[in-house]
């Protein structure tokens, strides 16, 4: 098969066009081309590109629309178009020469629920929830313009693609496809995950300190920094010596004020606390999961949208726990399946994450079943074990 892969709007999102690449390239008589951002292609070489695979950089400045018509002057086998953000324009005028779309759906409400009740729930939660360095009026604008001029666009584009091609509907978790199924959405849906294992080696077993790693852009709109920093640095004196707190990412620039000063007071109160300046990806990203003891995952379930983690959407989060075969700590009420249970710990309350890391601390053996189930589980994940679940979808 030939197999297009598009991802040219969020750079966050490598880890899903690797796990789609190397499953697909796992078969030697595929040949897959991926059209990404320089971002997602610098990290794609940096892991290691398959000999049957080839890369194609939407550069800055470049015309999307000229990279769509050039993908258009080729006949695929199927396409997969992985995230669609503010540039519905440029999709709803894309006609690819394929037999099947495989549509990547991150927000199942966005693109499957999107009344007008909807809309105002989530223009409400924004405004309610808005942090003190966002301006009311960019929210409300925002919700106009997706209100009035995305969601028809939406509308428009999935049932051109249903029209026109086999439309195959992609998400990430079970939680995503009884939302779809909940909504009537009529097309196929595939569960593919947001990551795979790779097989990467843990490097965590010389670690001195208890190593926490939370990765994504550290703001406050989508996890609760604060509220974390605020427990720890209550527990300075029981904590500080014993654990290592990794942030992989940076701070946004309307946070950095804020952000910064509540990171200094706990290295302040005695604290080691690593985080970056700039966007975090391929090699560096994969070496600090790598090396980190346990995944933190201080999400919103719910805050600034109707869309609800482990439900409507998916934290990749989840899938940075299978990517590096490492266990997590999650929030009691996120949705995950079964097979986590075993690899995760699930907290209530920041206290009572504190009692936890306690636990973890003073039984060294807690830690190391973690890790044993873990890499249970992330062998499941594989591209050779995926390959046929891609194949037949």
């Amino acid at each position: 098969m030939l197999i297009g892969i598009i991802e040219v709007s969020e750079p966050n999102h490598y880890s899903a066009v690797n796990g789609l690449l190397k499953t697909y390239a796992n078969n030697p008589n595929n040949k897959i081309i991926v059209y990404s951002l320089p971002l997602i292609q610098k990290a794609l070489e940096e892991n290691g590109l398959p000999n049957n695979s080839s890369l194609v950089a939407l550069e800055p400045g470049q015309s999307l629309k000229k990279l769509l018509d050039d993908i258009e002057k080729i006949a695929f086998d199927r396409i997969h178009i992985c995230t669609i953000f503010d540039n519905y324009l440029e999709f709803a005028q894309f006609k690819p020469q394929t037999k099947e779309i495989f549509f990547h759906v991150h927000q199942c409400e966005e693109w499957y629920n999107d009344n007008f009740s909807r809309a105002m729930n989530t223009l409400v939660l924004s405004l309610k929830n808005k942090d003190q360095n966002r301006d009311y009026s960019r929210i409300l604008a925002r919700a106009v313009v997706d209100y009035l001029i995305y969601k028809p666009i939406r509308k428009k584009m999935l049932a051109q693609y249903e029209q026109n091609y086999q439309l195959k509907i992609i998400v990430h978790s079970e939680g995503q496809k009884e939302a779809l199924l909940k909504y009537s959405c009529q097309s196929p849906i595939t569960i593919f995950p947001f990551a795979i294992y790779e097989g990467m080696e843990d490097n965590s077993q010389s670690n001195e300190l208890l190593t926490i790693c939370i990765p994504g852009v550290i703001t406050q709109a989508k996890r609760d920094y604060l509220g974390l920093f605020q427990a720890l640095q209550e527990n300075s004196e029981t904590l500080s010596d014993r654990i290592y707190l990794y942030l992989l990412g940076y701070i946004t620039d309307r946070e950095k004020a804020e952000m910064s000063t509540a990171i200094a007071n706990l290295v302040d109160s005695g604290y080691q606390v690593r985080y970056h300046d700039s966007f975090v990806y391929g090699e560096e990203f994969d070496q600090a999961i790598a090396n980190c003891d346990l995944l933190l995952n201080n999400q919103f379930i719910s805050r600034n949208s109707t869309e609800v983690y482990g439900k409507t959407k998916e934290s990749g989060m989840i899938f940075n726990m299978l990517r590096a075969a490492k266990p997590g700590l999650l929030p009691k009420e996120y949705n995950v399946a079964s097979e986590f249970q075993d690899s995760s710990l699930f907290f209530e309350s920041y206290p009572h994450l504190i009692e936890i890391i306690h636990q973890i601390l003073d039984d060294s053996q807690k830690l190391q079943q973690l890790k044993i189930s873990a890499q249970k589980l992330s062998a499941v994940y594989s591209a050779d074990s995926l390959y046929p679940r891609l194949a037949s979808a």
